[in-house]
């Protein structure tokens, strides 16, 4: 289907596969409330970033025949997904609460799109282990995970950062 050509080792269906998938869809389920905007406590928006982490390196790990090649594809996808995703965080229009510890986010679907990579790549290999067959490489689909994980990551970052130097606005009611 999509692999390429070569063969590549595929572990049967286990529960490693089923919890990858499970930490992609609280990714997913952490993120897609901050699509719509809204004011958020800081420390949420570490939440979507840190399963993504979890789902790209379990993908990771399930890369049996690995070599540096494979490596170098997946870090490049994740400093590609990092800096695209630091972009979007320092260009997002956000209002921080500095002594309550919030911040206000606009609607942007940014981060639900990579929320569904995520979940997409976890499905993929999900998929592969299922059937027992290779549908895309499991290093692309680990690269995949990184690109996305890297986005999310690194867009949270971003905010929090951005909190610590942004003027104060209040968004509590004391």
């Amino acid at each position: 289907m999509f692999s390429s050509g070569a063969p590549a080792l595929i572990a049967p269906l286990s529960l490693s596969n089923v919890l990858t998938v499970l930490a992609a869809l609280i990714c997913l389920w952490t993120m897609s409330p901050q699509a719509n905007g809204g004011v958020w406590r800081l420390w949420r928006l570490a939440m979507p970033a840190a399963f993504a982490a979890v789902v790209a390196l379990v993908l990771l790990a399930g890369v049996f025949d690995a070599t540096w090649q494979h490596d170098v594809e997946w870090l490049a996808a994740f400093t590609l997904g990092g800096l695209v995703g630091r972009a979007r965080g320092w260009s997002l229009p956000v209002a921080i609460d500095q002594m309550w510890g919030l911040v206000r986010l606009p609607k942007s679907k940014d981060g639900l799109l990579a929320s569904l990579g995520i979940v997409a790549m976890a499905a993929l290999d999900f998929t592969s282990a299922t059937i027992e067959e290779v549908v895309v490489d499991p290093q692309h689909i680990a690269a995949g995970a990184a690109l996305f994980a890297g986005f999310i990551g690194f867009r949270a970052l971003a905010i929090i950062v951005r909190s610590t130097r942004a003027p104060h606005v209040r968004l509590h009611d004391a």
